[in-house]
């Protein structure tokens, strides 16, 4: 499997897993520019919206923040095996997502709050 047929799967089943956890809503999702977040699946789907962020703009990803503070968990540290830095990672990922109001604080910009209605 190619490049973009790999891109295109991973998507599809993200979209998959999505939808079944959402079933019967309207998902938006916001995407950077890359262009293995182009793939036709995501043209295909009547109950999902995708908004494009303009090419070179980090500071609008909202991924880009949260990967930023997982980051901060590895930062000046050496860890003797890749098992050790992993488990440090996912303890990150885990604080981070079961705390509402960080990742609100982290994550919700304004241009956000503002199309989905919170403005």
């Amino acid at each position: 499997m190619g490049f973009e047929e790999n891109t295109s799967f991973c998507v599809s089943m993200f979209f998959d897993e999505m939808e079944k956890k959402f079933e019967g809503k309207h998902l938006v999702v916001v995407f950077d520019n890359a262009p293995s977040h182009r793939p036709r699946i995501v043209h295909e789907r009547k109950n999902l919206t995708c908004i494009y962020l303009p090419p070179y703009s980090p500071e609008l990803n909202p991924a880009e923040r949260f990967f930023e503070e997982i980051r901060k968990s590895t930062a000046n540290q050496i860890f003797e095996t890749l098992d050790a830095q992993e488990v440090v990672i996912e303890a990150a990922v885990r604080n981070l997502s079961e705390d509402g109001k960080k990742m609100k604080k982290l994550l919700l910009y304004p241009w956000i709050k503002e199309q989905v209605g919170r403005g």
